[in-house]
């Protein structure tokens, strides 16, 4: 049980070679713009406190598995070098889940030949998605497997080789008929699985609704393709045998052809209709089921046979869709500019409210004051040990990030980083926030010991009042939480605390 993501494609189908780094790269930069986060951890004073810290690639690839977004760990997921591919297990239903079908949907993109990424076997067909890739990268990404005819046809190539149907049961071909190419790819599906008779009626039920009339121009020319067959069949002289040959023979000529519609010469004079009416439906499967149907042929059969030369000449998936629209990191995973502290920058196009730059700006005041009192702390390791241990005990998985405590470690004797150290300790014995964090704990007192959920790291810690997973955004988002959470993430950001602090 469970929800699980994956990259169905077509055996053999792989990343080439030249795109690797680039691929890469740009992997790289989803998984972290995407909350990501590996769990380190620093061990001193009998104390192992966790750390987060931004997922990295090295040469065996990337793993983590915690978001920072959705606060929730979930089974390891990444990258494997060594099979050049990303991987996951169990990805829940929030920004750990979106984070990773957007790795599958990119991989997608980069891989040669049909593929398309999955939920628990259904396809993956979010605008979103792409949308936030483009916004990443600045791409101009359509929909790679809006024509759903090649996955079809992996699908069924792969279900034969390993004897498993799961897939072929599960995917709503029908969510492709968006547009010309995916209507057209539906349809053979549609035939192939439940005959043309069956195509069409669905076309015929189509054509009432559907407004775009390009799309209805290749819906009826389909139909047009098997009334010629069906007459081509009936009224030639030669036998069963030599009319399906011929027709073949003509599917090849024309397929072979550098130009639309081949030149038949004379010997192909009564397929010229036939040849038409196939070049203008711009379906290659449908005419060769309608073959299939007429001469009581087994389609996979034929199909086998000429499918290396069978293929769009209208209508090619890798050029036909247009852009899909920009959507950015906040509008995608559904966040407030508030929200993105740690991944703040100064040309970037993240714009904090009012009230967060008052409260930079209070921060900095606490700061100012502590440095020019000249702060100075006995054992300040261990004083900072305790104050991440006390943050996760009191507040719970409230992180200290791993760039900023090891750099805290190269400058103990730098009185701004203990400030920085001493605010965060103000704000963590705060009794409004310790107020407000409480409302996720089960108060003390014997008389509440048979409420709520025990956790365990090295010691005990501090009941829950429920498991995490089951607690109320509102409650999970209480003001304690959320502004220990920020406090951390500006100490982190380089840039923006030197914005807010000077250094």
């Amino acid at each position: 049980m469970g929800t699980f993501a994956d990259l169905f494609k077509k055996d053999g189908a792989q990343i080439p070679e030249s795109k690797i780094p680039e691929f890469k790269e740009r992997l790289e930069k989803l998984y972290q713009a995407g909350g990501m986060m590996e769990i380190k951890t620093a061990q001193l004073y009998d104390k192992e406190i966790p750390l987060l810290k931004l997922p990295t690639m090295h040469e065996d690839g990337m793993q983590f598995h915690y978001n920072y977004f959705e606060e929730a760990a979930w089974e390891s997921a990444g990258f494997s070098a060594k099979r050049g591919e990303v991987w996951s297990g169990k990805i829940g239903w929030m920004e750990f889940h979106r984070a990773m079908v957007s790795a599958y949907v990119l991989e997608e993109h980069y891989i040669d030949g049909p593929a398309i990424a999955t939920v628990n076997g259904e396809p993956v067909l979010s605008r979103a998605v792409v949308g936030w890739l483009n916004y990443l990268f600045q791409e101009n990404y359509g929909f790679k497997n809006r024509d759903p005819w090649g996955i079809y046809e992996a699908l069924h190539d792969y279900s034969r080789e390993h004897e498993w149907e799961y897939p072929m049961k599960h995917f709503e071909w029908k969510d492709f008929a968006v547009n010309v190419c995916g209507d057209i790819g539906y349809f053979e599906i549609l035939a192939v699985t439940e005959g043309t008779d069956k195509v069409i009626e669905k076309i015929d039920e189509f054509s009432k609704s559907e407004d775009e009339e390009e799309t209805l121009e290749r819906l009826e020319s389909m139909k047009q393709v098997r009334d010629s067959i069906r007459k081509f069949n009936q009224t030639n002289p030669l036998s069963k045998e030599e009319q399906l040959g011929l027709l073949l023979e003509m599917m090849q000529v024309y397929y072979e052809q550098d130009d639309l519609v081949a030149d038949l010469g004379e010997k192909y004079s009564d397929l010229r209709k036939v040849q038409l009416d196939i070049a203008s439906s711009d379906a290659p499967a449908f005419a060769f089921m309608v073959f299939a149907e007429e001469y009581d042929k087994d389609f996979w059969g034929i199909w086998n046979t000429f499918k290396h030369l069978a293929r769009r000449r209208l209508y090619k998936s890798e050029t036909l869709f247009a852009p899909v629209k920009q959507i950015t990191t906040i509008d995608f995973f559904k966040l407030s500019s508030d929200d993105m502290i740690l991944y703040y920058q100064p040309n970037g196009d993240i714009e904090f409210s009012e009230e967060l730059r008052c409260w930079f700006h209070e921060l900095k005041e606490k700061f100012e004051k502590v440095v020019k009192n000249e702060f100075k702390k006995e054992q300040p390791l261990k004083w900072i040990f305790d104050l991440m241990e006390y943050a996760d005990f009191n507040y719970y998985r409230i992180f200290t990030f791993y760039d900023f405590f090891e750099e805290t470690m190269e400058h103990l004797a730098d009185v701004r980083y203990l400030a920085l150290w001493k605010v965060y300790d103000e704000l963590l014995h705060d009794p409004e926030l310790e107020e407000a964090g409480s409302v996720i704990f089960v108060p003390e007192g014997p008389e509440y010991e048979h409420l709520g959920i025990h956790y365990w790291e090295k010691t005990k810690r501090r009941r829950l009042r429920n498991l995490w997973d089951c607690t109320e955004g509102s409650k999970r988002n209480n003001k304690a939480r959320v502004t220990l959470r920020r406090y951390m993430a500006l100490v982190t950001n380089k840039e923006l605390r030197k914005e807010v602090f000077g250094f």
